[in-house]
């Protein structure tokens, strides 16, 4: 009863806030969306942000809009917290962890040069860091928080320059900051070398690494299967590309690694559409992606190997000269990652069905211990 009373009010205010740049940009006339909105406000409770964030005014996704998903993370906690504690579950929550994971497994990723916690070096060879651009970000926190780029400048001061600061350190004192970064924040803290993208690619980013992102899903008897990709691409002065960092995310096709138009989450809803990079000039879309099936098998090999069982990660893939690599991996990955660039409705794939047997299973368990 409280939703029919509250839908025109929010509608309303979605309207007055959303309403014209969906109708500038899209064509859809204010009157419709008004509709639309008191529609899916009263069928299926969906609220104005989701309708413009999720695009849900397209003729495709209005239909599907139920199956637009908010908010997966308390269902995947449900289930790894009900599920049988494994050693390799570390490997989401410490990225040490996951380097070590991927060495004893033989799965490609990147070095931790330097590991760090609660200001001093416990990993790594003090005094030895190398004369190349580093990345320092915390071992333990998401959406890039913490993170910093050091480019070396090697012909003369053979100092560390970060451009977003201005800082310039000997490599003495970029230890020594790292380690006090390590110190201040309570966090771990890793340094690692920069990575550079393959050859290709590199016209899709703002000169920093642009990532695959590789939604696996795995049933309780299954293999590992992919349920959706998206492409991050760093934008401006930003040393990361996630997509709540102001990054473009861009939808892949699973099948033939070719991108569909970008998208960026940051700004005005409804997102921005951009068929080109802000940065360089180049075309998203129709582009294609190398070493694509290699990404596929790689993400799907790894979530087979994990003990634990978690029935969606999202991967973070770094696709470069020489193939691709893992990044991270996540086990409670975006929905708005996985949703927003191309439209795809979590509640109509794989994930639900994978989702609602695992939660099935875990309260099944709980019932039969409590008996």
């Amino acid at each position: 009863m409280r939703g029919i009373i509250e839908a025109p009010y929010e509608a309303w205010g979605g309207l007055r806030r959303f309403g014209n740049k969906t109708k500038l940009v899209y064509g859809i006339p204010l009157i419709t969306q008004y509709r639309q909105l008191l529609m899916l406000r009263w069928r299926s409770g969906i609220r104005p942000d989701q309708y413009y964030k999720f695009h849900l005014f397209r003729p495709d996704r209005l239909d599907l809009a139920q199956d637009f998903l908010k908010d997966i993370g308390p269902m995947l906690q449900v289930i790894h917290r009900h599920a049988p504690r494994t050693q390799d579950a570390q490997i989401f929550s410490n990225k040490g962890a996951f380097e070590h994971w991927c060495a004893e497994n033989n799965i490609p990723t990147v070095t931790n040069i330097l590991k760090i916690n609660e200001g001093k070096i416990i990993s790594g060879t003090a005094g030895a860091l190398p004369p190349s651009d580093l990345f320092i970000k915390p071992a333990n926190w998401i959406q890039g928080r913490g993170a910093s780029l050091w480019r070396y400048d090697q012909e003369s001061t053979e100092q560390y320059y970060n451009g977003n600061s201005g800082s310039v350190l000997t490599p003495e004192e970029l230890e020594e900051f790292a380690c006090q970064t390590s110190l201040e924040s309570g966090r771990p803290y890793i340094v690692q070398k920069v990575l550079t993208n393959h050859s290709g690619l590199r016209k899709l980013t703002n000169g920093c690494l642009a990532t695959v992102r590789f939604m696996t899903v795995r049933g309780s008897n299954t293999s590992a299967q992919p349920l959706m990709a998206a492409l991050r691409m760093p934008t401006g002065g930003a040393v990361v590309d996630n997509f709540d960092r102001g990054g473009i995310a861009a939808p892949i096709d699973l099948a033939t690694g070719v991108c569909g138009p970008g998208i960026q989450k940051k700004g005005a809803l409804p997102p921005d559409v951009l068929d080109t990079h802000p940065d360089t000039g180049s075309t998203i879309s129709g582009f294609h992606l190398p070493y694509w099936a290699e990404c596929r098998a790689l993400t799907c090999r790894a979530h087979n190997l994990i003990e634990a069982p978690v029935p969606v990660i999202g991967w973070d893939v770094g696709i470069l000269d020489d193939g691709p690599i893992l990044i991270e991996a996540n086990h409670l990955p975006c929905d708005n990652l996985a949703q927003m660039p191309g439209g795809f409705p979590l509640g109509k794939s794989l994930f639900a069905e994978v989702v609602h047997d695992r939660l099935r299973s875990s309260f099944i368990s709980e019932t039969g211990r409590g008996a």
